[in-house]
């Protein structure tokens, strides 16, 4: 096996950045993902049309997709447990949207910004 053309302190410390690294990357897909996540949600309750209300539901389940996917290492069951719920609660605004009924939509949008601060108090 070939070695790094580097001192062995070097190496050392390279591995250990990597390995410190790789949790930063996640965590802070994470947080741009649940930013993205709060911008589409106030956009979805400043929402006056039905298709307007869809376009930022639409961005909010795809950003949730893609939270659910990264790993979360402090708590991942409560995480992966707030993200099921969260998809859960998006069926039913889902639901709301294709019966053409706004206000339950946003009803159903402001259950799940209940459960978002649940989730964070207990993630911290």
């Amino acid at each position: 096996m070939a070695t790094l053309p580097f001192p062995p302190h070097f190496r050392t410390l390279l591995c250990v950045s990597l390995l410190v690294a790789a949790p930063l990357a996640h965590a802070g897909e994470i947080k741009t993902l649940m930013k993205d996540m709060k911008l589409a949600m106030q956009g979805a309750m400043s929402s006056t049309t039905i298709p307007e209300l869809r376009g930022y539901v639409t961005r909010l389940e795809s950003d949730a997709q893609r939270a659910s996917r990264q790993p979360y290492r402090s708590d991942p069951s409560t995480y992966d447990e707030g993200m099921q719920a969260l998809q859960q609660e998006l069926a039913e605004v889902d639901r709301a949207i294709e019966a053409d009924d706004m206000d339950a939509a946003k009803r159903a949008l402001r259950r799940i910004n209940g459960t978002r601060k649940h989730y964070h108090d207990l993630l911290g």
